[in-house]
C-alpha cells in the first residue's frame, strides 16, 4: 500500500502540541509504518506547510513544528513536481472546469490538481498497487483519484 499524504496530514504529524487529533495522527502513522505502508507526498505540500512554520518561527513561535516537518523528510518521500506532474495537473484542472467541478478559483495554484496528478502517476508506475490519498479533504480530491479521511486508511 502506498498513502500519499496531503499537506493538512503533514500538518497533524508535525504539530508540536499534545492535540488528541495530533497525536492520533501520529499514532496512525506509526501503526501503518510498522506494517511496511509505504508514505509519500509532494515537495509542493512541504513547501506548503513550511513557508507557513517558518512565519510562525519569524513571529516568535518556538520551531518545534518545522522541526518535526523537517525529520519527516526522513520517514516520507517528497515527490518533485516535474514536467510530467504539471502536464497531468493542468489536464485534470481543465477537466475539472469543464465538468463544473473546479476546486479552487481559476487564478490559484490548485495544489489539490498536483496531488491528484502525482496520484495518476503512482497509479501508472504501481499498476494494481493500492495507492490513496490521506487527506481531510476528500470533498474535491475524491473527485479525481481515490481519497480518504487518513483515520479510514488501515492495513
Amino acid at each position: 500500500m502506498i498513502v500519499f499524504l496531503d499537506t493538512n496530514i503533514l500538518g497533524l504529524l508535525a504539530n508540536p502540541n499534545k492535540l488528541p487529533k495530533a497525536i492520533e495522527c501520529r499514532a496512525w502513522f506509526e501503526r501503518l509504518s510498522a506494517r511496511g505502508v509505504y508514505f509519500i507526498s509532494s515537495e509542493l505540500c512541504y513547501y506548503e506547510l513550511k513557508r507557513s512554520l517558518v512565519l510562525a518561527v519569524k513571529k516568535g513561535k518556538h520551531p518545534q513544528g518545522l522541526n518535526k516537518l523537517i525529520f519527516l523528510r526522513n520517514l516520507i518521500d517528497f515527490l518533485s513536481v516535474n514536467e510530467s506532474v504539471a502536464d497531468m495537473a493542468a489536464e485534470i484542472w481543465a477537466e475539472s472546469r469543464i465538468k463544473g467541478k473546479p476546486t479552487a478559483e481559476e487564478e490559484n495554484i490548485d495544489v489539490d490538481m498536483i496531488v491528484t496528478a502525482h496520484w495518476h502517476l503512482l497509479t501508472d508506475e504501481f499498476p494494481g498497487r493500492y495507492i490513496v490519498i490521506a487527506t481531510t479533504n476528500v470533498r474535491h480530491l475524491s473527485l479525481f483519484a481515490e481519497a480518504e479521511e487518513w483515520q479510514n486508511i488501515s492495513y
